[in-house]
């Protein structure tokens, strides 16, 4: 019996995201589900209330599409029945009582659209909330590793390159000792502004925790990651210098021309060169490419 139940859950889920990723076909579904419940109300009559079938239609357009649609929906399902019972019992003209019990159904569906809408504004924010680092707004370590998984299926597929650089604050536990926490927060903020200024659109910088920070570079060679790491660790520098913060950054960049089966491989050798950097001088930054 679970088993049934977590194979029902999942293709109801995978239907869910598809719907989600195209939005008209999640019109078009709830709307074809709409009418063959206005059908099948029309053939029964009155016998047996359908009304609540109607709701599965609304429910996916306010999950998967917009709330308007929904609100949309539930007008046209509330309209769908009065036009319904006025046809079962040939009726000829709409009397107060059909457009009382019309719109205690248009009511009915719009109570349940409002509910859905905060659902799905609670279930967003956690989440955004559980791929995002709090205090920086960058992404968070388990968000960096789902999007590098991604990238490192996209760049075997299109047989491309891909970098990882690994960035550690030198001297950070000094600030937070000698100018507080809420100084060392406010250069945490600093470091994920100016990394997210100074990437590509196609890069994806997140704070991995504490004072490191890593940036994802795909299809970048020696030369694309030389630039855009450089660059930024300039800014950066500039930045700690105008706001006389003693920090500086040991930075550890991995190319990989052939690639790995894990993403991992490349994190942990990202890792180990920002290591080297960090026993060796600081405040520098160290490139290798991984033929």
């Amino acid at each position: 019996m679970r088993a049934v139940r977590a194979i029902f859950e999942s293709h109801i889920k995978a239907a869910i995201k598809v719907c989600a990723n195209h939005p008209p076909i999640a019109v078009i579904v709830s709307l074809l589900a709409a009418s063959v419940v206005a059908v099948i109300d029309f053939l029964v009559g009155d016998k047996v209330p359908l009304v609540v079938l109607y709701l599965p239609s609304i429910m996916m357009l306010c999950w998967a599409v917009r709330p308007m649609w929904a609100y949309l929906a539930a007008g046209i399902c509330s309209s769908a029945w009065m036009v319904d019972d006025l046809l079962v019992l040939e009726r000829h003209h709409v009397s107060p009582h059909n457009l009382w019990i019309a719109s205690v159904h248009f009511v009915f569906f719009t109570v349940i659209t409002g509910m859905l809408v905060r659902l799905r504004a609670a279930h967003e924010r956690e989440r955004l909330y559980a791929r995002t680092d709090a205090l920086t707004g960058l992404a968070n370590s388990k968000a960096f590793h789902d999007v590098a998984d991604r990238e490192l299926a996209r760049a075997k597929r299109y047989e491309n390159q891909i970098a990882v650089a690994f960035i550690d604050c030198d001297n950070f536990k000094t600030v937070n000792d000698t100018l507080g926490h809420r100084t060392g927060d406010a250069l945490l903020k600093t470091i994920a502004e100016t990394m997210e200024e100074g990437v590509r659109k196609m890069d994806t910088a997140a704070r991995m925790g504490g004072d490191e920070f890593a940036i994802l570079l795909p299809e970048a060679t020696m030369e694309d990651a030389q630039m855009v790491i450089s660059r930024l660790r300039e800014t950066l520098l500039a930045r700690m210098e105008k706001n006389g913060w003693p920090v500086t950054f040991s930075i550890g960049v991995a190319i990989y021309r052939t690639l790995p089966d894990s993403i991992e491989d490349i994190i942990h050798s990202a890792d180990v060169l920002m290591y080297e950097v960090k026993q060796n001088t600081k405040d520098a930054v160290t490139f290798q490419l991984v033929a």
